[in-house]
């Protein structure tokens, strides 16, 4: 009882990043619940009747929902605020030519591998080393602004994860499942890795983790 995998996804198409690869993984577990990172406005005008999603993952749930029974629920509900957000990762784009070849790499190999890529240690090292660059590179340029921005954004995040696993428990409890599943994006696999681990250590209701693809 109470399975849930986190599968980590890129929101747009990109080669093997589609709407019929995310299908089979999702054919391939077979949850009870789905959770999405969504708030619960995008969520009711997505799946909306005559809506066409643009993502990957709503294009692939609306199919998947044709074919199978099973719920799902927006859990992305921390508000956004525009001012919250980086303004201007151009700037870091032009500056360094190591942030451009991550940048590249990281396409080549979601383009390559797809969900694999995006659920592995190498996609997640990438992404810190984007971090890091950016944060060098806006403390280094004396950019209070950007750098501001960056700190806001990052907290933002984190805020959001944790209103998402907020949810998820409040769903879990309303609604038992034996496998569930939780798509967001792949920049939140490794802070969500340490938090579930806090909240299966102080959460009543026990709910068995696992991150999709992590032992391959």
């Amino acid at each position: 009882m109470f399975n849930i995998t986190v599968l980590s996804s890129f929101h747009k198409m990109y080669g093997k990043c589609n709407p019929g690869e995310l299908y089979k993984i999702i054919e391939e577990i077979r949850p009870n619940i789905i959770f999405e990172e969504l708030s619960h406005e995008v969520f009711k005008v997505i799946y909306s009747f005559d809506y066409q999603p643009q993502t990957v993952e709503a294009i692939t749930i609306k199919n998947y929902l044709q074919k199978y029974s099973v719920k799902h629920f927006p859990v992305d509900n921390y508000p956004i605020k525009e001012t919250d957000l980086f303004s201007d990762a151009q700037i870091i784009w032009d500056g360094s030519s190591e942030y451009r070849d991550l940048w590249n790499n990281k396409l080549l190999r979601l383009s390559q591998d797809g969900y694999k890529f995006l659920n592995s240690n190498e996609c997640i090292e990438m992404l810190d080393r984007m971090r890091i660059i950016e944060e060098t590179f806006l403390t280094q340029t004396n950019n209070v602004k950007l750098l501001n921005e960056h700190r806001t954004e990052k907290a933002l995040h984190e805020k959001r994860e944790n209103e998402m696993l907020r949810a998820i428990y409040y769903y879990s409890g309303q609604y038992a499942f034996d496998k569930a599943l939780f798509i967001c994006g792949a920049e939140h696999r490794k802070p969500l890795r340490q938090k579930t681990k806090e909240y299966e250590a102080n959460e009543p209701l026990k709910l068995k983790w696992t991150f999709y693809n992590d032992n391959q």
